[in-house]
């Protein structure tokens, strides 16, 4: 359960150090990394398959039997409020054969019975119920119960998973060490969930990433930003597994920006081209709120962004190399105007898809296999810089792991006891190079 601690203004972006000025720039990681499937099913393993992955609020359980059911690169899986309070996590699937338990996104049941063979589970994942069971010799309900994910609830009532089942697997702690203390300059108390909506890009997760770690393209490409926060005093400051974004707001109020009458076309909507034009009409209080956002970017593929108005998060979501979902939840402060959020969604919205539009139409230029890699500025892309080598780090070392022992390594794979003949089966299989129960154990290393 979140706990309740005392609230602070979000900090202004911190001084610039000499240390940072002396800092060399690097390139990027190559482009290959953009567009390769195999580099992907590899990233799976290395580093979805080990991190603490945000998902949702816990404001939006309501009482026990609430759940929420998610997907990511191929892991089906759901999150419930139990009768005890607390929030848990489980695979979505059934341990009779493997059936979807819960078939919504979203729903409210104290009970969750699979649609298969009607075997039904409690809110805390022990199987209650598997029709003509009762007296087969053998048959343990307990150990037939759901899948359990690792699963965190920060002080402020972020909840995070995660998939590493193995001895190595690092706890949130240590992951996010840093994250509830910097989370503590914000009253999520005081905000309540307003709607969702999704993003459907052609482009690599990295794509995204790239641009969400920098603002050195804001005054170009982020007119409305540009004007609500100072573009001079933006910041990112990586801090282990995540970055703290800074940038002062602009406390008077703005002028209004007039969108152009012949919409950007590819080669001018980078902003090198036409310029947005500022109206001369009266100007209007900031969409950006009253005071410095709290902006953090939580490695790999998670950012949770906090306004006076309202909060959002995003989730970055790979489907393939070259496709990606993007999740958006938005928490508006409670007793806000209809107007008020409206305003906030607009701007927030408005954003995003200039975003969007940059990812898209540079992944068509990544995917042409004309640019290889490209060099970063050591301050202006500093968390550009800090993630790439966060993904470097992590997929060398486990690609050297992999190595050493000569098979691929899932730190997802369920270990759930197998009978002697299930075992020695598995063996003949992988002997075959069959893919066996695991589809993830084939031949892949050689990318």
């Amino acid at each position: 359960m979140a706990t309740v601690v005392e609230k602070v203004t979000p900090a202004a972006p911190p001084p610039d150090s000499a240390a940072d000025k002396l800092l060399p720039g690097r390139h990027t990681l190559p482009a290959s990394w953009w567009t390769s499937e195999k580099v992907l099913d590899f990233e799976k393993r290395a580093i979805f398959a080990k991190s603490w992955l945000f998902c949702t609020h816990e404001s939006r359980f309501k009482k026990a039997g609430d759940y929420f059911a998610f997907n990511l690169l191929g892991w089906n899986f759901f999150l419930i409020k139990n009768k005890e309070g607390d929030i848990k996590a489980f695979h979505n699937v059934c341990r009779h054969r493997a059936y979807p338990v819960v078939r919504k996104q979203q729903g409210s049941s104290i009970i969750l019975g699979c649609k298969y063979h009607g075997w039904s589970y409690d809110t805390n994942g022990l199987l209650k119920k598997a029709p003509h069971f009762d007296n087969i010799e053998g048959f343990d309900p307990v150990a037939n119960s759901l899948y359990e994910i690792k699963t965190h609830v920060s002080r402020q009532g972020l909840v995070f998973i995660n998939f590493d089942n193995t001895e190595d697997a690092v706890p949130f702690e240590d992951f996010f060490a840093g994250l509830e203390s910097e989370m503590d300059e914000f009253d999520f108390g005081d905000y309540e969930y307003h709607m969702s909506y999704e993003l459907d890009g052609q482009f690599n997760w990295k794509t995204l990433m790239d641009g969400y770690q920098e603002c050195y393209h804001c005054p170009t490409a982020h007119p409305g930003l540009n004007l609500a926060f100072r573009m001079e005093t933006y910041k990112v400051v990586p801090k282990g597994n995540y970055c703290r974004h800074y940038a002062k707001i602009v406390e008077e109020d703005i002028p209004a920006v007039v969108e152009e009458n012949d919409p950007d076309t590819e080669s001018s909507w980078f902003g090198f081209g036409k310029k947005k034009e500022v109206s001369k009409a009266p100007k209007k209080q900031n969409p950006g709120g009253s005071f410095n956002g709290l902006w953090c970017y939580l490695f790999p593929t998670n950012g949770v962004n906090c306004y006076s108005p309202a909060w959002y998060s995003i989730r970055v979501l790979p489907i393939t190399a070259k496709r990606t979902i993007l999740q958006y939840d938005i928490y508006t402060k409670k007793g806000a105007t209809a107007d008020a959020k409206k305003e906030f969604v607009d701007f927030l919205q408005q954003v995003e898809l200039e975003d969007f539009n940059l990812c898209e139409a540079t992944q068509k230029n990544l995917n042409n296999g004309v640019y290889s890699t490209g060099y970063l500025h050591p301050t202006k892309e500093k968390g550009v810089l800090h993630y790439q080598g966060l993904v470097s780090d992590m997929v060398k070392k486990h690609f050297a792991l992999e190595k050493e022992t000569g098979r691929l390594i899932n730190p997802a794979a369920l270990t759930a006891r197998q009978s002697e003949e299930a075992e020695e089966l598995e063996k003949i299989c992988t002997g075959i190079e069959c893919l066996g129960s695991n589809p993830e154990d084939h031949d892949g290393l050689d990318w």
